[in-house]
This record gives C-alpha cells, structure tokens and sequence, in this order.
C-alpha cells in the first residue's frame, strides 16, 4: 500500500501534540467508500512496560470474510506509552504490516478510536490519513465523552458525546453483551461507519475484521516470544 509520509514519529510531547492538532483538519468526514469487497481490520498487541510491539493487518474479502491476504511486523518502540498518544507508538508497526498488504482495502477498520479522542486524532483517523483510506474506529472501550444507556438489542445506539459534539455512537453489536464503540476515522461519515461496522458483524461482538486482527496479533506475539507468554 502507499503511504503518505506526514510527520517523524520519535518526537517529544508537546510536538506530537501540536501534531495531532494540525493533522485533525485534515480529516474528511464524507463518505468515499465507493464499493465493498476488500475489507482490512488492524491491531497492535504490547505489554506496555515492553518496547516490543507486534501489528496484523488482515484483508477479508466479502462477503465470505475470506483472509486474502494478510501482513505482519514486529518493531521495537522508543516512544513512551502515554494515552492520547498511543498512535505515535502504535503506527510504525502498523505502517509495516500495511507495506506487506498487495490489496487496496476498501475500508479499513482498527481496533482503536477514530476522532472519539481528546484532539480528534485516534488511531484510526491518524492512519486513516496516513494511508489516505477510508476509515472506522471500532475501540472495545470508551475513551473520552459520555452517552446514555444503550436498548439491548443488536443495532441499537447511543450518540458518544463530548460536551455538545457528537464524536461517535455507542453500538449495541449482539444482544446482551457489552457494546462497541464506533467514530469515524477517515474519507467515511458516522452513519456510513455504523452501518459499515454492523455488516461486518458475524455471531462476535466485534466485527469480524478486527475481531481477526486481534486473535492474530496476538498469536504472533506468543509466536514471538513462546506459548507461555500472555
């Protein structure tokens, strides 16, 4: 895949914050999902006391989520684990398993915020920009804002809020388990990204390109350092 070469990554604080604050103007918050077949999910698994990070990117072809292709990578970190800016620890081991993808995806999804973010500027958006690709946050947990209760049903949503901005949904995947939670990255509206997200649903909470990504990277990593490692 390209890749857009924005900015260096050992940077200090204040850089990587000034940064994000630059790059979030950049985002394109309209749809540009033109059509779907290739469908990429990414993760990065660490202990965060470990300077050794592991990244997966899966392609899955639709609709049978077939794995077409698949890239891997392990490097060594620099950059201190501060939230808020994880990306800059996290991308570079993304950014060499995307070099090993042939396939453009259509869409990419990560597990990580999109703009649910303090700057606006998660994972997703951040590479989203990067790889200049649609985008869609799809994070386990919540970061920042606040929602009301989500209706059990699968499908149901709360609006994730920060103050009076809507920064994504909260996004009922199955019935009675926890729910997800969805913001756009990059080139995708928010209810394209829901609506996109929901799709790649199987019987899992989470979408099945993430949820692929996830088991994955964490198989490299006991790969890498022996079956009795967590």
């Amino acid at each position: 895949m390209k890749i857009h070469r924005l900015h260096r990554w050992n940077v200090d604080y204040h850089t990587a914050v000034a940064i994000q604050n630059d790059l979030r103007k950049r985002i394109i918050f309209t749809n540009h999902v033109k059509k779907l077949e290739f469908v990429a999910g990414a993760d990065v698994s660490y202990n965060r006391k470990d300077p050794t990070l592991f990244g997966v990117v899966t392609l899955l072809q639709l609709p049978d989520f077939k794995e077409v292709d698949r890239g891997e990578a392990v490097l060594t970190t620099t950059f201190p684990y501060i939230p808020g800016l994880l990306t800059f620890r996290e991308a570079p081991v993304l950014l060499e398993a995307f070099k090993k993808i042939h396939i453009q995806p259509d869409v990419i999804l990560f597990d990580g915020q999109g703009i649910a973010h303090p700057r606006r500027m998660g994972l997703a958006a951040h590479m989203g920009l990067l790889l200049d690709t649609p985008s869609i946050g799809c994070a386990k947990s919540r970061f920042i804002g606040q929602y009301e209760p989500v209706p059990n049903e699968k499908g149901s949503l709360s609006e994730l809020k920060d103050g009076e901005e809507t920064i994504g949904v909260v996004l009922r995947t199955r019935e009675s388990v926890k729910p997800i939670f969805v913001s756009v990255g990059h080139k995708v509206d928010l209810n394209t990204a829901v609506a996109l997200t929901l799709q790649m649903v199987t019987k899992y909470r989470l979408p099945e390109p993430t949820r692929r990504a996830h088991f994955l990277v964490n198989q490299l990593r006991k790969s890498y350092f022996g079956e009795g490692q967590k």
